[in-house]
């Protein structure tokens, strides 16, 4: 995938961006998919991604740092966050 791909993509989504740094906002859920050797990589809660020159670096919720290849990068999957409903203990 290309930066112009990735910038096309984040701000079609509504993501904050300035500079090639996006913020992705609390009601979106986003999660960026990878090519590595053999696999399928699933980087899930990014919360900022950073485009450099030759690479893309994600930020997630809990504050791991990913970095990649702009190549490596397959896509994106953008959605709302899940909701948690408030269960009973099965008592009544």
């Amino acid at each position: 995938m290309t930066r112009e791909i990735i910038v096309s993509i984040l701000e079609g989504e509504g993501a904050e961006g300035k500079g090639g740094n996006f913020k992705i906002s609390e009601e979106r859920e986003a999660t960026c998919f990878v090519s590595t050797p053999g696999e399928l990589m699933a980087i899930g809660r990014v919360i900022r991604i950073e485009l450099k020159d030759s690479y893309v670096s994600l930020t997630t919720a809990k504050d791991e740092r990913f970095a990649f290849a702009y190549q490596d990068v397959l896509g994106f999957k953008l959605a709302a966050p899940a909701q948690h409903k408030e269960r009973s203990a099965g008592f009544r």
